[in-house]
């Protein structure tokens, strides 16, 4: 992967997941929340949720969920990083195919983001993305990223403002997530080893999606791991699923739970 390429990709995955990593949620008392009048249906076109260009060199697809025409502020963030992306890649294409010696394969370069539904609730609204891409390398990348937004507040949020007390969340999430992954692991692996892939990375660290069924509470919560955090690239992705319990469910804000 090419120093422009590495850029790209680092620029992309911490822009989406901007905010959400846990640590920098704001803890404490839940602040009284403005009164606000109920938000106009909102029209956004077809085309604001996509972002496609085919070229020789580059094969890059963007794609968002209608559903976030109840977030304006957030599909035009996305959508602007989107295109500047796209102007990235094509170029760091350009590039590649230049320095390839002429008898190289010239394989085209490609990038999929696709922003899906992973919770809507009466009061928020959570979506995930799954990433892939080839930039000249010896194999593709892939990895995830997440988005909260307030309806009420309309703004976006981290995944540790769900709480009431992030810490307190924190420290029942984490060993309930350490073990699921550890049994995952030794699932796909047959037996403990020894490696750098055994710790469990940090909780606060990953993009954490909801678990939720259409017209259903929020009934858990997805970690979501890309290759080289948990394990070998071979290994794949980990998505590792911590259910809610009672403990949990006391210590999410009210208004995030309830389902539509």
């Amino acid at each position: 992967m090419t120093m422009r390429a590495m850029a790209l990709w680092a620029m992309l995955a911490l822009a989406a997941c901007d905010g959400q990593k846990a640590k920098e949620a704001s803890a404490g008392a839940e602040t009284a929340r403005p009164q606000t009048a109920p938000a106009a249906d909102v029209v956004v076109p077809a085309s604001d949720l996509l972002v496609k260009r085919d070229t020789a060199e580059l094969d890059f697809l963007w794609r968002a969920p209608p559903e976030l025409a109840e977030a304006p502020t957030l599909l035009a963030t996305l959508r602007a990083q989107a295109l500047e992306s796209a102007k990235e890649m094509q170029a760091g294409a350009l590039e590649d195919m230049k320095l390839r010696p002429a008898d190289a394969p010239k394989l085209a370069h490609f990038f999929v983001q696709d922003w899906t539904v992973a919770a809507d609730t009466d009061a928020l609204l959570n979506i995930r993305a799954d990433i892939s891409m080839y930039t000249g390398g010896a194999h593709p990348n892939h990895g995830f990223a997440v988005k909260y937004w307030d309806k009420a507040e309309r703004r976006e949020i981290s995944f540790g403002d769900l709480f009431t007390d992030w810490s307190a969340a924190e420290t029942l999430l984490t060993p309930a997530y350490c073990s699921a992954l550890d049994a995952e692991r030794l699932s796909r692996r047959g037996e403990i080893q020894d490696g750098i892939f055994n710790d469990c990375p940090p909780l606060g660290d990953q993009p954490v999606a909801l678990v939720s069924w259409p017209g259903q509470d929020i009934s858990g919560f997805r970690v979501l791991l890309g290759p080289y955090v948990a394990g070998s690239y071979a290994e794949g992705d980990f998505e590792i699923d911590v259910p809610m319990t009672d403990a949990l469910r006391a210590l999410i804000k009210p208004q995030y739970l309830k389902a539509q």
